[in-house]
């Protein structure tokens, strides 16, 4: 598969097939993630892979925190749906940046860079995910329960999103898309 067809085919996959991933090819696509650009080549990102019992407890996090939150009359958002997806994935990938807590001159623009530089190799996760058959969902509900996920896995870096990543079990349609006369202003 070519990479502009990898763009073009790219859907958020929200339900998944109960077939495990083989590692080889886990190992693979954190390989393409970590093969993306970053800003002065800091490479910040760092990946805490889960499968089995870690990924359950992730979902029970997850779940727990939407309880609480409804319960406060909290809006949730898709938190439970995001948590059934990584329920049903083959792995999820916890994405965070290594630096932004760890360095003491850290600012604004180095996590401006830092943030970019991880979209980067999130979207890498991702396309390389769809050339090798495989469905992703980049998930950001997490940070409704960002404290007790790192508190639980022993993370002291900053959570940046999740990535569930398993057999597609939907094929959805392609979402609508502004158009580029919406999104673009030719200077000349």
């Amino acid at each position: 598969m070519d990479i502009l067809e990898a763009i073009q085919n790219r859907r958020s996959i929200r339900s998944f097939k109960n077939q495990a991933v083989p590692k080889e090819i886990l190992q693979k696509i954190l390989l393409m993630g970590s093969k993306a650009p970053s800003g002065k080549n800091r490479q910040p990102w760092h990946f805490l892979i889960l499968q089995d019992k870690d990924k359950e407890q992730l979902t029970v996090l997850m779940n727990k925190a939407a309880s609480e939150k409804e319960k406060q009359a909290e809006n949730i958002g898709s938190l439970r749906i995001s948590s059934n997806a990584i329920k049903e994935s083959s792995a999820v990938f916890l994405v965070y940046n290594s630096f932004s807590k760890a360095e003491q001159d850290y600012n604004h623009y180095r996590l401006l860079m830092d943030t970019q530089s991880i979209g980067a190799a999130i979207q890498n996760i991702i396309l390389a995910a769809e050339a090798f058959g495989l469905g992703a969902l980049w998930i950001c509900d997490i940070f409704q329960c960002h404290k007790e996920i790192s508190i639980w896995f022993n993370e002291s870096e900053e959570l940046v999103a999740a990535v569930a990543v398993g057999y597609p079990n939907q094929s959805p349609s392609e979402r609508p898309r502004k158009s580029l006369e919406e999104l673009v202003d030719w200077r000349y």
